[in-house]
């Protein structure tokens, strides 16, 4: 079997295993299809902090892409990647993520003792009803 490789030479497989021993990991909604349209960054999980999203007020894109708070991130993807199927949900290492993955992951985040436990949490961004919210480039 050939294992592809990516532009910085990592595997799949060892992309995935980054992923899954918390190292921070950008998340992305993209068309569906190749389009000119724009991805829109749903946000970031880092280990030891609760995911933080990042605020979207796109009102220029065709569907508009808005969005301030946890139910509205939840509503607008399950509108466009769940039901029309337009986005999917990619994170930075080009790996398809489904709706209920990532909110599982978020939720996750939500519950976890040592996630919640972190003083930092909400120092660098605004809280929205308990989840991490903000409007910066994110890294």
């Amino acid at each position: 079997m050939i294992e592809l490789l990516t532009k910085d030479g990592a595997t799949r497989e060892s992309l995935k295993n980054r992923r899954r021993i918390g190292m921070g990991t950008n998340y992305y909604v993209v068309p569906n299809r190749p389009s000119l349209r724009h991805q829109f960054h749903i946000g970031k999980s880092s280990a030891g902090w609760m995911f933080c999203f990042h605020d979207q007020e796109n009102t220029w894109n065709d569907p508009p892409v808005v969005w301030h708070s946890y139910d509205e991130v939840k509503d607008w993807l399950k509108k466009y990647v769940v039901d029309s199927k337009e986005y999917v949900i990619l994170d930075e290492y080009e790996s398809e993520v489904s709706f209920d993955e990532f909110f599982n992951m978020v939720d996750g985040k939500q519950e976890d003792p040592h996630c919640r436990s972190n003083p930092d949490n909400f120092r660098y961004c605004r809280n929205v009803y308990g989840y991490r919210f903000d409007d910066h480039e994110f890294c």
